[in-house]
């Protein structure tokens, strides 16, 4: 099969892998140019930049795709609702691959909200200075939170000219801004909150490849309170591959499956 794949993140990547290994043809799409490169590397097909309904739609006629596969990052809803759309519109199969979400302790520092603006309340709740581990999308909607107006906000992004703009843009000054790529160990994560004197963390439910349990066990140890920002809800039911697939072996047996039939 000729299968579109978006993948922009490690386990994505892994899939699209896994895929071409079993004679799947596979084109991987990612946002960056940089994602495009490390996909490259592990020797997949790429094509790289923003989509929109008329590029998606051209790239799946144009390369006569059997089918489309969704293995963005679990908070990536607006690409997540285009490849839907876009999918049904060419009487393709769309398949989500939803990486697991992490497996959390019952303990009284950890918090979840289900949005940003919960989060921010709960935060200002546990003190003054935050560290934001939510990536760069939201960066204004949480410096402009009215509830964490006198709060001292700290962000870890990704290190590219793009992503410090985006911050600049925000209003973050440089000593708030620590850009490095993970992944981060537990005690990286110790050592920096420590130095940083952060009060509380927030993040995402990213799952176990997006380091969510090293920052859970990091704030447990060191004692402060983190606030795991919930995944989205979806808008749609569940589609075909995606019910029940806890390995990327399972999906793609699924996906074969439902193809064939």
């Amino acid at each position: 099969m000729r299968l579109f794949v978006l993948a922009g993140t490690e386990d994505g990547r892994e899939l699209a892998l896994a895929l071409q290994e079993r004679g799947h043809e596979v084109l991987v799409s990612t946002l960056t140019e940089y994602g495009a490169e490390l996909a490259e590397r592990q020797g997949l097909r790429t094509c790289s930049g923003a989509l929109d309904q008329d590029s998606l739609m051209k790239i799946l006629q144009e390369q006569a795709i059997h089918a489309l596969i969704d293995a963005t990052h679990p908070y990536a809803q607006n690409i997540r609702n285009l490849a839907r759309c876009v999918a049904g519109e060419c009487n393709l199969p769309y398949f989500r691959w939803e990486r697991p979400s992490g497996a959390y302790p019952v303990h009284p520092l950890l918090y979840f909200a289900a949005t940003i603006e919960e989060a921010a309340r709960l935060a200002a709740q546990q003190g003054k200075r935050v560290f934001l581990s939510t990536g760069s999308k939201n960066l204004r909607d949480w410096m402009e939170s009215p509830e964490l107006k006198d709060c001292q906000l700290y962000v870890r992004v990704l290190p590219t000219s793009q992503v410090l703009s985006q911050c600049e843009e925000a209003g973050l000054k440089p000593y708030q801004i620590i850009a490095m790529q993970g992944p981060f160990s537990q005690r990286f994560n110790e050592g920096l909150w420590e130095q940083l004197n952060i009060d509380v963390v927030i993040t995402k439910d990213s799952g176990a490849v997006g380091g969510t349990d090293e920052k859970v066990q990091a704030c447990l140890q060191l004692g402060i309170p983190i606030i795991v920002l919930k995944r989205p809800q979806e808008a749609q039911p569940e589609m075909a591959a995606e019910k029940d697939t806890a390995t990327i072996e399972e999906f793609m047996r699924k996906v074969e499956e439902h193809c064939e039939n």
